[in-house]
């Protein structure tokens, strides 16, 4: 496993609550009305069994990442993952109990990868919190850039999906702060909210205003520090946007719990042992 140093990664996905004021740039182009919410091959509403998946050297994070085996019975491979395959159910249970962050999110990994594709249901009720649904992580460097990416999934439609991307990008200046803005904006168009300093509003704006992400300056302007200087696109499942916790707390921006919907496999009856 590759792994990535002293940095934190979920800031770029969770922790982006100190973002940036609005600030509108260019009018709108009408091709970027229609483009994707892509990066790198990555899309909103991609799902696991997407080939772009295999060719991405997903990073293991060195801090925050902790084994957390649940010792209860729900969470036993022949009940959590009832109907599966039993080679599968302790492949699955393995992979789910790596967590990171506050939020317990799963992450994906090259090592993973194959286990995660098989992930479709859970008949553990309580997987993410009381009733919550698991989220994933994967975090990869882009080529030639290497910019850091987060990939975040959560189960649609019964497979892996891409609900969330973010990436961080470092700058030296103002100047190419909004260069790269402007190069953001003919891709995507008025889609993505585009913000030149540092506030607290980029949920509630893009809840409010219907937008499916933002990008942002994420970090104060350090001249003597160029590595500190960091700012940060956002995009976002159109879905997902009502479900954005909107203050300015830590956990801001990313999605409220969802309910876990149990499958019918989880219904079965388990063979008396």
């Amino acid at each position: 496993m590759k792994y990535f140093p002293r940095m934190s990664p979920l800031r770029i996905f969770t922790c982006i609550a100190s973002l940036c004021t609005l600030a509108v740039f260019s009018p709108t182009d009408s091709r970027a009305e229609q483009a994707g919410l892509c990066l790198d091959g990555f899309c909103i509403g991609q799902n696991i069994q997407d080939a772009r998946f295999d060719k991405a050297a997903w990073l293991v994070p060195q801090k925050g990442l902790i084994r957390n085996a649940c010792q209860g019975v729900g969470c036993q491979p022949q009940v959590a993952f009832r109907g599966y395959a039993s080679e599968d159910q302790a492949k699955l249970v393995e992979a789910v109990s790596w967590k990171y962050g506050l939020q317990n999110y799963n992450i994906l990994t090259t090592g993973n990868l194959g286990t995660l594709r098989l992930y479709k249901y859970e008949c553990n009720p309580s997987a993410r919190g009381i009733w919550g649904e698991r989220r994933f992580l994967g975090f990869y460097r882009s080529i030639p850039s290497q910019y850091l990416t987060v990939v975040g999934l959560r189960l649609i439609g019964g497979q892996l999906t891409v609900y969330r991307i973010a990436r961080q990008y470092p700058y030296r200046d103002q100047n190419e702060l909004i260069s790269l803005a402007q190069k953001l904006h003919v891709h995507y168009g008025e889609r993505v909210l585009l913000y030149d300093y540092l506030s607290s509003n980029a949920y509630s704006d893009v809840i409010e205003q219907r937008k499916d992400g933002w990008f942002a300056r994420s970090t104060t302007f350090n001249p003597t520090d160029f590595s500190d200087n960091a700012a940060e696109l956002v995009l976002i499942d159109p879905r997902t946007r009502d479900l954005l916790e909107s203050t300015s707390m830590p956990e801001s921006g990313e999605i409220k719990p969802l309910p876990v919907r149990l499958s019918q496999e989880c219904s079965r009856s388990l063979p008396i042992q």
